[in-house]
């Protein structure tokens, strides 16, 4: 009787790739590995997808183009506008591009051949938490005056004076201390997860299938498996709307101060 022994990759395993090219740019060193080729492949694609559709853009829309800009009506009117406000509108290009390219990216842990969310990266996904954070505190200051829009994040009216030092602090901090840090860590720690639960999954369908204990016994982990991805998809997206909605109401916030 053949033992099955299974044992799940370890992390590094599972997120840790070798240099497929190595740069000397001077002092620095820059180590090109398999998710920041796939990264740029879907920046690419992300870009061509939108250049593709209304290069040659139509009055009535139909076929890709059509598509396309349904995406983009969703995010105009369900976030842009809903979330901000009337000038949300010239907001749509930066909060389309953030959410559509959360989305490729995610959706490449289920893309047979690659299997592999980019978004679990800690990189892009701080890259992108810093960004929007740079965008929302410039836009804050240029609106409000800096002075005022931290009085205004740190001393919100109506409240005792007693309290007003200690919410002060806490205000500061959660506002410019731990938004990018909770902005980061909920898209990595999602797509973490899912991608760890769908390679041991998949990993063990196919100890399994070779295994002495019958074929069809990698029927139930590959049932799971399959399964897992259909949740995974809906997580996929529902990482991109929630950073794209967290975005736009950040900036809704710096534009929108209350008083």
């Amino acid at each position: 009787m053949t033992t099955l022994a299974f044992e799940a990759p370890t992390v590094q395993e599972l997120f840790e790739f070798k240099p497929i090219w190595v740069l000397h740019i001077g002092s620095l060193t820059l180590d090109i590995t398999f998710p920041t080729l796939l990264m740029f492949a879907v920046t690419i694609l992300v870009i061509g997808i939108f250049l593709g559709a209304f290069r040659r853009p139509a009055l009535v829309p139909k076929g890709f183009q059509n598509v396309v800009e349904a995406g983009t009506d969703f995010i105009r009117e369900g976030i842009a506008i809903s979330v901000i406000g009337a000038e949300g509108a010239v907001w749509t290009p930066l909060l389309a591009a953030i959410f559509f390219w959360i989305l490729f990216n995610n959706l490449m842990s289920i893309i047979p051949g690659i299997s592999f969310p980019v978004t679990s990266r800690m990189a892009y996904p701080v890259t992108l938490a810093v960004l929007v954070w740079i965008i929302f505190n410039v836009v804050g200051i240029k609106e409000q005056g800096f002075f005022r829009y931290f009085k205004n994040i740190m001393f919100p009216p109506g409240v005792p004076l007693l309290i007003k030092p200690l919410l002060a602090l806490i205000e500061f901090f959660s506002t410019v201390i731990v938004r990018p840090i909770t902005l980061s860590v909920r898209l990595f720690a999602n797509m973490v997860a899912g991608h760890m639960i769908l390679g041991v999954l998949f990993l063990a369908t196919a100890v399994f299938f070779q295994s002495g204990l019958g074929k069809a016994t990698f029927v139930l982990p590959f049932g799971l498996a399959t399964a897992l991805m259909l949740l995974e998809l809906f997580v996929i997206f529902m990482q991109a709307f929630i950073f794209t909605i967290l975005t736009a109401v950040y900036i809704a916030g710096a534009l929108h101060p209350e008083h």
